[in-house]
């Protein structure tokens, strides 16, 4: 008996799911710039570009870990503990090139212990970094008793938010800047080729002498090292350090990589998609705003723009949705 041939609609769900991101984010831009006079002037495009930097990195860092086949839902309250943290130590007298390294390598070793409790506990991420969350979310009460923290670094808050170089944002070549890495990374190294391996099959590639565990570790320090980046841009955006500063990142930063393309099983990613998606995201955010939509409703049409991509990926990849 022959196997089952593919689903007639594979190919046009696999077109669809190629194009998302792209015609996506053309209609968003279409729809917003006739919908609102604000909406295309330079002001706004530089904001909407300035503020997309934190979404970015994160979501470059979550297309790694979804490539893997894992998650990591911790990541917005990451980086508002460590805006938080930042605020305070600056605010104690460390000077922020110092407070920034340590922010970073803070950062990093959260992302790491997500990985090593993960990998060595074989634990389910989602679970590992559902708990990681709480803790953070706790954390920055804790530290703060719910106020938030100024941030009074006239250097820092300059650099990091409003500076300008070569005409061009700084938190838009620091996005340019870890896209590059990033993807020179999953690109031209054999570690990061490896990836695509062990997310579609951990077993195999461990047969296959891949150092699994060890990629995936690595992946979560580096998912780290992104969310305390965005942090540090987040926290010079809003001029403080707050808890619950950034409710809705970690679903933008799924949502930018599902929109993409990529596959929830692993196996499968794209950082160039991500961009596209994330830049969907962005835009769609700061519309809504722009046109005061109700946050609610924000969340249904990020909610409906999610499902349709799982579908199409589903539908893409010859299974059912």
């Amino acid at each position: 008996m022959s196997a089952a041939q593919p689903s007639p609609r594979f190919p046009i769900a696999r077109l669809l799911r190629d194009i998302l991101p792209y015609a996506g984010l053309i209609a968003v831009l279409l729809f917003f710039s006739l919908s609102s006079d604000f909406f295309f002037n330079l002001r706004n495009f530089e904001r909407l570009v300035t503020d997309s930097a934190t979404l970015m990195l994160v979501a470059f860092g979550m297309t790694l870990v979804i490539l893997l086949g894992e998650i990591d839902l911790s990541v917005g309250a990451v980086v508002s503990l460590l805006a938080v943290i930042l605020a305070q130590i600056m605010g104690a007298g460390l000077p922020w090139p110092l407070a920034v390294l340590v922010i970073l390598l803070l950062g990093t070793a959260i992302g790491m212990a997500n990985g090593i409790i993960t990998v060595l506990g074989d634990i389910p991420s989602f679970i590992v970094t559902l708990g990681m969350m709480a803790i953070a979310t706790g954390l920055s009460f804790v530290f703060t008793g719910a106020i938030s923290v100024a941030i009074l670094s006239e250097p820092f808050l300059v650099l990091f938010y409003d500076a300008r170089f070569l005409g061009l944002p700084v938190p838009l070549w620091i996005t340019a800047v870890a896209f590059a890495v990033a993807i020179f990374y999953l690109t031209r190294t054999v570690a990061g080729r490896q990836l695509y391996a062990v997310g579609a099959n951990p077993a195999a590639a461990r047969l296959s002498g891949v150092p699994v565990r060890r990629r995936k570790i690595t992946v979560f320090a580096i998912m780290g090292f992104l969310v305390a980046a965005a942090a540090i841009l987040s926290a010079a955006r809003l001029g403080s350090g707050a808890p619950a500063s950034v409710p809705a990142l970690t679903l933008d930063a799924i949502a930018a990589v599902i929109i993409g393309g990529a596959s929830l099983f692993g196996g499968r990613a794209s950082l160039v998609r991500t961009l596209m998606g994330a830049a969907l995201i962005a835009a769609l955010n700061n519309g809504m705003v722009l046109m005061n939509i109700n946050i609610d409703a924000q969340y249904i049409v990020k909610g409906v723009i999610i499902l349709v991509a799982v579908v199409l990926e589903r539908l893409a990849s010859g299974a059912r949705p």
